[in-house]
């Protein structure tokens, strides 16, 4: 245990030391998964779709994904939703209704509670490398309980893409024709929400997440030992037995699988981020009673784990003039 306590305090070291460096080429990541996720929702206009085909594909990439680092987090998350108007562009009246739904969830979500609406963008880029599973464990042990909002949203855009993929192939576009616009604007719209209520798997998905990640916040909080430990494996058992319920309750494309792979690996990953985070000695915790004018206090005291740091011997110097007399 010790060996790897000082890994950790070696890692942690390294991590302080080029923070600056890390933090960007992880946000840099983000950039570059979120915009790859976009590129493949639509088909982007004759006049658009030049600046996004090769060559220019990934230097178009690289470009929106360094805006993404450099710009502050609002006018990124614009920068995003004009790309995914851009790669809707073939469907004019689709890409307003998907634009201005995306602005209105901007101004009056995201900026309202910007910590918690990256989560948001969490939860897209969680299902893009197949673990969303991941997202509700970690926001439950770091978030509060309105986390389950731009859960529940991440989980909506991420199923509703298929959707409109298959919306832009099957109907017809008025194009860029303002008067002729206001007739097909209707059938995309009646066909958007057709989509939505006719497949629940997105509902049932959200309800799920949303139940673990209330699990997890509520069993992390209990004074019990390893209750931050506890709750990532009772809330990853929960995801499994959910999903196993929905398959066979409403059909849902989820593999029950994949669902067990996946969510094993979200427990190792959120158990490694726990680990980094804090280690607590669990073997020295002590419960503390005392009280003041006005109340009477029982507390918990569970003592990190902090490796003993080797005390700097210190010199003294004579300065050179006391050296001459």
């Amino acid at each position: 245990m010790k060996l790897i306590l000082e890994a950790r305090e070696i890692i942690i070291r390294l991590y302080k030391q080029y923070e600056t460096g890390i933090l960007f080429v992880l946000k840099l990541f983000i950039g570059i998964t979120a915009f790859s996720s976009i590129a493949g929702i639509g088909y982007a206009a004759p006049m658009i779709k030049p600046f996004f085909a090769p060559p220019l594909a990934m230097p178009m990439l690289l470009l929106l994904s360094v805006l993404y680092v450099l710009l502050p987090s609002s006018v990124s998350y614009a920068l995003m939703i004009l790309d995914i108007g851009a790669q809707l562009s073939s469907s004019t009246e689709i890409a307003v209704i998907v634009v201005l739904a995306l602005f209105c969830l901007l101004f009056f979500y995201a900026r309202l509670a910007p910590q918690e609406s990256f989560l948001v963008l969490a939860t897209l880029a969680a299902y893009y490398m197949k673990i969303p599973y991941l997202v509700p464990l970690l926001a439950g042990l770091y978030c509060g309980v309105t986390a389950i909002i731009p859960i529940g949203i991440g989980v909506f855009l991420w199923n509703y893409i298929p959707v409109v993929h298959e919306l832009i192939r099957s109907t017809t576009s008025a194009g860029f024709n303002v008067m002729e616009m206001a007739g097909t604007v209707g059938p995309v719209l009646n066909g958007l929400v057709v989509s939505l209520t006719s497949d629940l798997t997105w509902i049932f998905t959200a309800f799920i997440f949303a139940m673990v990640t209330l699990s997890v916040y509520g069993i992390s909080r209990m004074g019990v030992n390893y209750a931050k430990e506890l709750s990532i494996g009772l809330g990853a058992l929960l995801t499994i037995i959910s999903f196993t319920i929905a398959q066979f309750m409403v059909q849902t494309r989820e593999n029950v699988g994949i669902v067990i792979v996946f969510t094993l690996l979200s427990v190792v990953i959120a158990l490694i981020v726990r680990f980094f985070d804090i280690v607590l000695d669990y073997s020295r915790a002590e419960r503390v009673e005392f009280e003041d004018e006005e109340n009477y206090y029982f507390v918990k005291v569970v003592p990190k784990a902090i490796l003993a740091r080797r005390k700097k011997a210190a010199r003294r110097i004579r300065p050179q003039r006391e050296i001459e007399e």
